[in-house]
């Protein structure tokens, strides 16, 4: 898949904190894409980073610290955008659906490096229970939305057979299976074919709304 993370170049001694954090969060993406979270030290996210030990000490209290910013920083860049897609659909309930689902399948987000690094982290969820707070954080709010636009659907479809929450779980549930796919099986379907995949759950799903 293209749109892979920019490589993390040094900087100058005097650039800005948050500069350096994120030269560290995108060496720290990069090497758990390649070695997962048992297999990468703090040397090979300073080696990728240009940076010196004590720096990512400076800025980070610990490797789970770091590892804690990483997840705050690809979770806080899939709010951002579902959000930026959701505000250009305008009012009408199948349009932000749809915008919402979209928004997962976009080029930036939506790489083999950081789909590897979102089910790194998702594996590692039951034992480090901080991880949870943080996806939620930020991926509470957009499960809300797919359910009340799912109600508003409903609603106005007159689906009397379908459950608003039982629709929201199927539509996570295929995008997620989605994204897995394009992690482990990158070669069978591309990233727009999937997301048609999906797209056409919500035609079965809300046929008065969307067609196939």
């Amino acid at each position: 898949m293209s749109g892979e993370i920019e490589t993390a170049q040094p900087k100058k001694r005097t650039a800005p904190k948050e500069v350096r954090r994120k030269q560290l969060i995108m060496a720290a993406i990069d090497s758990i894409s390649k070695r997962g979270f048992s297999d990468t030290t703090l040397r090979h996210v300073t080696e990728a980073a240009g940076l010196s030990h004590g720096v990512v000490n400076y800025h980070f209290d610990s490797k789970e610290a770091l590892y804690d910013a990483t997840l705050g920083y690809l979770a806080q860049e899939h709010y951002g955008m579902w959000s930026r897609y959701l505000a250009d659909a305008g009012n009408d309930a199948a349009q932000q659906l749809e915008s919402i689902i979209r928004a997962d399948f976009d080029k930036k987000i939506c790489t083999h490096t950081k789909l590897a690094v979102w089910f790194a982290f998702w594996g590692q969820a039951k034992y480090r229970p901080n991880y949870i707070k943080i996806h939620n954080k930020y991926d509470n709010e957009r499960d809300q939305h797919i359910l009340e636009l799912c109600s508003q659907l409903i609603a106005s479809g007159g689906y009397t057979n379908l459950e608003a929450e039982r629709a929201a779980r199927m539509i996570e549930t295929q995008t997620d299976g989605a994204w897995l796919s394009l992690l482990l099986y990158p070669k069978v379907a591309p990233r727009q074919e999937l997301l048609q995949d999906c797209l056409d759950l919500l035609a079965r799903l809300f046929p008065d709304h969307y067609s196939v």
